[in-house]
């Protein structure tokens, strides 16, 4: 699923219990959506291991 405006497109991830649950509260802590949180690892992942992607 791709959102023509704005480039995004739709992913299906699946985390352990724990890790969602503290996701979760980060995001209701900071009011900060989980998506977010979720691009910034994605990118900052890409950064470190580029040279091989």
């Amino acid at each position: 699923m791709c959102d023509s405006n704005n480039g995004l497109v739709g992913l299906l991830i699946r985390l352990p219990a724990p890790d969602y649950h503290r996701l979760k509260a980060l995001s209701t802590r900071t009011r900060v959506r989980q998506s977010e949180y979720l691009r910034e690892a994605i990118s900052d992942l890409l950064r470190k291991y580029g040279q091989i992607a």
